[in-house]
């Protein structure tokens, strides 16, 4: 079956780790494993395309990925048929916008494309072919797709639990310097302090007045707040002191590693979903990315596959030629290479 290695409508702004484009320079090598209109798939682009997809080599694995390089050569004849095409400013445009997101200059997008094993030319290449296949989608597919309010609906009923927000607690603290290693007198010290602070909430003080007084954490001059903590926001004994209060209770001083807190919950957040008003256009997305991939993959395997002429060569043990016949053939399959690259060029 035809594999689509379909980076989606939808671009994903993250570095595509797949198998790059074929040499485009007429090279030697040991055998031709697929034609698509005579256009060679070479042993070697196979074996890289697995490498960078950390396929292992075994005869399922090797099929699949020659199914997918198959599939975009198809994709490449296809979409020059239609007079598509990628410039080099889309190109850049979709580059600099990876960087942008990823926080990355052209330095460290090296080093990083440089561990998948592409260089930066081999990736432009990659890019161009990603975008050439998406304009593809977009022109044959992505119009047809529908996506109406009730499948919508349907979807976030069905998968709430991804939309569900964890329950959330408004914290003030106050918070005492105390390091593990503190001496006995130390921890008296800071004993005292914490007994007079509890004593003062326990005559009607307000928490952020006692806060701004005897705090030393880098919010005691706005009283002690540090808003809205979620549940896996703090450690996990504060969390549980935390999460235990009602709204107007301060919990017992507790010590962590950096010292001794003494926490109060000013309001609740029970836990909630997000509304489907504010994720609708995200399911509307993934629903059309689904429904597009499903759809391009039937499309290459029937319509494409069968307006072209598709011959496999595949061997799984590739052999390095042992007689004066097998070098004949492996001079035949380079030239067949060189020529078929130069009638496609």
């Amino acid at each position: 079956m035809i594999r689509v290695g379909l980076c989606g409508f939808f671009l994903a702004f993250s570095l595509w780790i797949e198998g790059g484009p074929a040499v485009a320079k007429p090279v030697l090598v040991d055998r031709i494993v697929a034609t698509v209109d005579g256009f060679p798939i070479t042993l070697f682009e196979l074996e890289r395309s697995m490498r960078l997809s950390g396929s292992q080599n075994t005869e399922k694995a090797r099929s699949e990925a020659l199914e997918v390089l198959i599939a975009d050569t198809l994709v490449r004849l296809e979409s020059n048929r239609l007079g598509l095409a990628v410039s080099q400013e889309e190109v850049d445009m979709y580059i600099e916008e990876i960087k942008r997101a990823n926080g990355l200059d052209d330095e460290v997008l090296a080093q990083a494309l440089a561990q998948q094993g592409y260089t930066p030319k081999t990736y432009r290449d990659q890019v161009r072919k990603e975008l050439l296949k998406n304009q593809l989608v977009a022109r044959l597919i992505r119009e047809q797709v529908e996506i109406s309010p009730s499948q919508v609906q349907d979807f976030y009923e069905e998968n709430k639990s991804d939309f569900a927000k964890a329950g959330a607690v408004h914290l003030r603290q106050l918070f005492f310097v105390l390091p593990p290693d503190a001496s006995e007198e130390q921890q008296r010290q800071v004993a005292a302090v914490a007994e007079r602070a509890m004593g003062e909430l326990g005559q009607g003080k307000s928490f952020a007045e006692v806060a701004k007084k005897y705090s030393q954490g880098p919010e005691a001059a706005d009283g002690g707040a540090l808003g809205w903590m979620e549940r896996g926001q703090m450690i996990p004994e504060l969390e549980q002191a935390a999460f235990s209060l009602r709204p107007g209770q301060v919990a017992p001083p507790l010590r962590s590693a950096a010292g001794v807190h003494i926490l109060s919950v000013d309001k609740m957040r029970a836990s909630e979903y997000v509304p489907l008003a504010d994720v609708q256009q995200q399911i509307r997305e993934r629903l059309v990315g689904d429904i597009v991939t499903e759809k391009f993959q039937s499309y290459v395997e029937t319509d494409l596959v069968e307006g072209h002429a598709i011959v496999r060569r595949l061997s799984l043990k590739p052999k390095a030629p042992s007689s004066k016949n097998d070098s004949s053939q492996s001079d035949a399959d380079a030239q067949e290479t060189s020529d078929s690259r130069n009638n496609a060029g």
